[in-house]
């Protein structure tokens, strides 16, 4: 229950923030330290762009969120966003994205993605970038990986260009990469 009242603490902050950053050339920032933690949230703006984050961090528990959006001089447009919270002895998780395009038409956007279940000690990590050049050629790869705290990990990597990688390491081992 206290994750959510922290993600909510801290999606409050961020909302007043972004309002804050649609004036121009603006930085606004507030931390505050206690006891329990600390809680602190940021919001600025300018010619290229706006970004904005809150975060609560405590011993046992914490939220955090950040956003941005960008645009080059030439036309270019980038955003990106990510958010996390974990509590005590029952896990975490992780986000972030990015999407953009570049002012000759090139364009790309990514991904990733971790939750950790403190509880059984295991975990599952995502990732994803694809990019295609202003030619049209696609790069890029999505990745996947099962972990056990203290074991090892399983991964699988799909590449656009150079086939698959599946990589097996276990505590102690090399890692075993086998190319497809």
């Amino acid at each position: 229950m206290k994750i959510i009242q922290t993600v909510a603490i801290a999606t409050a902050v961020f909302s007043v923030l972004t309002m804050i950053c649609d004036q121009k050339a603006e930085a606004r920032r507030a931390f505050a330290r206690g006891a329990n933690g600390v809680a602190g949230a940021y919001a600025n703006s300018g010619t290229y762009g706006s970004r904005a984050g809150a975060r609560v961090l405590g011993a046992n528990a914490g939220a955090g969120i950040r956003g941005g959006q960008y645009v080059g001089p030439n036309g270019g447009t980038a955003q990106a966003g990510g958010a996390f919270g974990y509590q005590k002895g029952v896990g975490a998780f992780r986000g972030s994205g990015w999407n953009g395009t570049a002012a000759n038409g090139a364009t790309g956007s990514g991904y990733t993605r971790n939750q950790y279940n403190a509880q059984t000690g295991q975990g599952v990590r995502s990732s994803s970038e694809q990019v295609q050049n202003a030619a049209g050629q696609a790069y890029g790869y999505n990745g996947n990986t099962d972990y056990t705290k203290g074991q090892g990990a399983s991964s699988v990597i799909q590449t656009d260009n150079k086939g698959t990688y599946d990589i097996n390491w276990q505590k102690g081992q090399q890692p075993v990469v086998t190319h497809n």
